[in-house]
C-alpha cells in the first residue's frame, strides 16, 4: 500500500508532513496539495517554505494547479457555498472540483492507471493521511473510493490542535494558519476582520467578488432570480459587515455551533 498525505497547507496536515520527514511518523510516498489560484498570501508563504523544506528532507511534494476559483467558483456545478437571503447556503461544490477530484486523478495516474476511467486501481491501494487532530474526531469518514483508505495519524496519537502549534515552536519552524481561499464563505468574522485590517488587498478581492455575484443565476429558484447571493452568512454585503462586533459575538458562541460555518466537511480545506 502506498502512503499519501493530502496536504491542505494548514496546521495539522503540515505537521504530518514534517513529522514524517523527521522520522517521527511512517515515511510518505507522496505529499500532494492543490492550488486553487486564490489562496491567501500567508498560505502561499507556507507553501513556498515547506515545499522547499520538505524536498530538502527527501520528500516527494507535488503541487497541482487545479484552476482559478475566482473565475470558476461562481459557475454552475463548480460553485462555492454562497449564502442566500433565506439564511441557507448553496451546496459546496468547489472542494470536489478543485481539490478532491484533481488529487484523486493525479493519484490514479501516479499509480499507473487512467485518471478517470477503467481499469481502476485495486482496492486499498493507497493509505491517505488527513490532518484532523483529536479534537476533530467527528470529521472522520471514508474516502468515498475503494482504492483509497483514509487514515488520521494525529487522532491515533491523540494530538490536539494546540499541541501542533507547540511542535512548530519547539522546532523553530513557521506555524501555519488555517488555509482557505480568499473568497471562502466559511471564514470566521475574526478572519474577515484581520483581512480587512492587515491584508486589505485580499479583502478588496473578496468584496468585489461578493458584489459581482449578488444576482448570479445560481440563486435561481423556480424560474425566479429573486434570491441574492452573499459571502457573509447573514446576507449582508461584505463591505457593510461590522466584523468587530461579529467577532465578539463569535467568542460567546459554543465551539460546536461555530464549527458549522468553518471547516470544510471534505477534510481538504483548513487543515
Amino acid at each position: 500500500m502506498r502512503r499519501v498525505l493530502s496536504w491542505g497547507l494548514g496546521l495539522q496536515s503540515t505537521i504530518l508532513a514534517v513529522m514524517s520527514a523527521r522520522g517521527e511518523l511512517a515515511p510518505l510516498d507522496l505529499i500532494i496539495t492543490a492550488d486553487l489560484g486564490l489562496e491567501r498570501q500567508a498560505t502561499y508563504d507556507i507553501l513556498e517554505f515547506y515545499t522547499d523544506w520538505l524536498r530538502k528532507h527527501g520528500q516527494n511534494v507535488v503541487v497541482l494547479n487545479t484552476g482559478d476559483i475566482e473565475k470558476q467558483g461562481a459557475d454552475a456545478h463548480v460553485h462555492i457555498p454562497f449564502f442566500t437571503e433565506t439564511g441557507a447556503s448553496l451546496r459546496r461544490q468547489c472542494t470536489g472540483h478543485f481539490k478532491i477530484r484533481p488529487i484523486r486523478r493525479y493519484i490514479r495516474k501516479w499509480l499507473g492507471y487512467p485518471p478517470s476511467k477503467p481499469p481502476h486501481p485495486p482496492q486499498n491501494s493507497v493509505e491517505q493521511w488527513l490532518g484532523f487532530s483529536v479534537d476533530e474526531y467527528q470529521r472522520m469518514k471514508p474516502s468515498g473510493v475503494k482504492f483509497i483508505v483514509n487514515r488520521y495519524p494525529l487522532i491515533e496519537k491523540r494530538i490536539a490542535r494546540w499541541e501542533c502549534a507547540q511542535y512548530f515552536e519547539k522546532h523553530d519552524l513557521p506555524i501555519p494558519d488555517e488555509s482557505s481561499c480568499i473568497i471562502c464563505p466559511f471564514h470566521r468574522a475574526s478572519t474577515w476582520q484581520h483581512m480587512k485590517e492587515s491584508q486589505f488587498g485580499e479583502f478588496e478581492i473578496a468584496c468585489q467578488f461578493d458584489e459581482r455575484n449578488r444576482h448570479n443565476p445560481l440563486a435561481e429558484r423556480d424560474g425566479s432570480t429573486a434570491d441574492k447571493l452573499y459571502l457573509w452568512r447573514n446576507a449582508i454585503p461584505l463591505r457593510d459587515v461590522d466584523f468587530v462586533s461579529e467577532s465578539e459575538r463569535e467568542k460567546h458562541i459554543d465551539t460546536v455551533q461555530l464549527n458549522m460555518f468553518m471547516p470544510c466537511e471534505s477534510g481538504y480545506c483548513f487543515v
